[in-house]
């Protein structure tokens, strides 16, 4: 195994999502409140949201999609946006961070397969731009700087659990997937990567399974787990 790819939220970065949500969402429509309504803002954010998930092929990437579904009618123009947007990651951000803590498990899994010398990278779901995707790296006690690539939103072309997402991160990485672990607490978003050939581990520490399906990770366990596993490799 030559490559290991971490998701984030929940993987790496463990998390109460609904808090977290709420607090995120509630800041960043308190930052445009003096602009948009609070009604409107969060409609075109899900609607944003929602453009990137359905993403496909490699015309435009994420932030370009996004961009354009949240612009659509806005009562401001997209220089005014994106200046808030930056300025929020900037300053603001941070009180989303009481939604998490971190795992040493993870953070020691980490350090082992550096050690080992396998390239490791982080495969979040690509909604978020790079500053706030690099902050929650650091929340967890890991350096972005150690991971060979960061999924974020410009440069990311499609979503998870779309294999597109996956396929375009392996070019990425020159890896192949016979040599790729994907591991991950979401059921439905990172297991897909086991429909490219990507080996899949499932942490069930946070397990996310919204669809209800039948898991079939080609490994899985909780992170002191995990820990023990990465050591065996």
């Amino acid at each position: 195994m030559k490559t290991i790819l971490f998701d984030l939220d929940g993987t790496l970065l463990p998390m109460n999502l609904e808090k977290f949500m709420q607090l995120y969402i509630g800041a960043l429509t308190e930052k445009f409140s003096p602009y948009v309504s609070p009604g409107l803002f969060r409609q075109k954010l899900l609607a944003g949201t929602k453009s990137m998930v359905m993403n496909s092929g490699r015309q435009k990437t994420n932030e370009m999609i996004f961009m354009e579904v949240f612009m659509n009618d806005l009562p401001l123009d997209q220089e005014k946006a994106r200046f808030l947007f930056e300025e929020f990651y900037d300053k603001d951000f941070e009180v989303v961070r009481q939604s998490t803590w971190q795992d040493h498990n993870m953070i020691e899994s980490v350090e082992v397969l550096k050690n080992k010398e396998c390239t490791i990278a982080i495969a979040t779901n690509p909604l978020f731009p790079r500053k706030a995707v690099h902050q929650r790296v650091e929340w967890a006690g890991l350096n972005p700087e150690d991971f060979k690539f960061i999924t974020t939103f410009e440069y990311m072309h499609s979503a998870k659990p779309n294999t597109e997402y996956y396929e375009e991160l392996l070019e990425y990485l020159e890896a192949s997937p016979t040599e790729t672990m994907m591991v991950g607490n979401d059921a439905l978003e990172d297991l897909a990567a086991g429909s490219i050939g990507i080996e899949t581990y499932l942490l069930t520490d946070h397990l996310l399974n919204e669809s209800k399906q039948t898991i079939f990770p080609d490994h899985q366990g909780n992170t002191k787990q995990f820990l023990e596993f990465v050591k065996s490799l």
